[in-house]
């Protein structure tokens, strides 16, 4: 049973024949068709080559170039403001030793023993006060969430 007057108006299997003739009045009386039916003229149309060079033509004599998207040339671009500390961990080099400090624990937390889960790589010797062994993996070990929360130095950026 439809929930609404519409839905039965919508569950009605009508003919083709009908739906031409409403299509025919609908068109008669000035209706547009609505947008999903798409525009058939322009339909499978492509941009020829000469709409193309007039284009580059004419984005080259206004100087109009296309936007840049790395750096000051950002229009984010807030002079420079991400922090080293941000920087490295979003390094390719810290990515590599979180994964390899996971291979070598075989994906297992070192404190409870539970395999896989949400794992993160944890310094021994804090990341802040020794930048030198930031990337030894000797100086990392896997821990589930839960166990990195128990360690002394969690989120304390010490």
């Amino acid at each position: 049973m439809p929930k609404h007057k519409s839905e039965k108006w919508l569950s009605v299997i009508r003919s083709p024949e009908y739906k031409e003739k409403m299509r025919k009045i609908s068109l008669k009386n000035g209706n547009k068709p609505p947008v999903r039916w798409g525009n058939k003229d322009n339909l499978g149309r492509k941009h020829t080559e000469e709409w193309k060079e007039e284009k580059r033509r004419f984005n080259k004599e206004h100087n109009i170039k296309p936007p840049k998207m790395l750096g000051k040339d950002n229009v984010n671009w807030k002079g420079g403001i991400t922090s080293e500390n941000e920087k490295i961990r979003k390094s390719i080099e810290f990515r590599l030793w979180r994964e390899s400090v996971f291979v070598r624990d075989d994906w297992t937390c070192r404190n409870c023993l539970k395999r896989g889960g949400k794992l993160q790589a944890h310094h021994i010797l804090p990341f802040a006060k020794f930048p030198e062994l930031r990337f030894a993996i000797n100086n990392g070990i896997t821990l589930c969430k839960e166990c990195h929360k128990k360690t002394n130095s969690y989120l304390k950026g010490a």
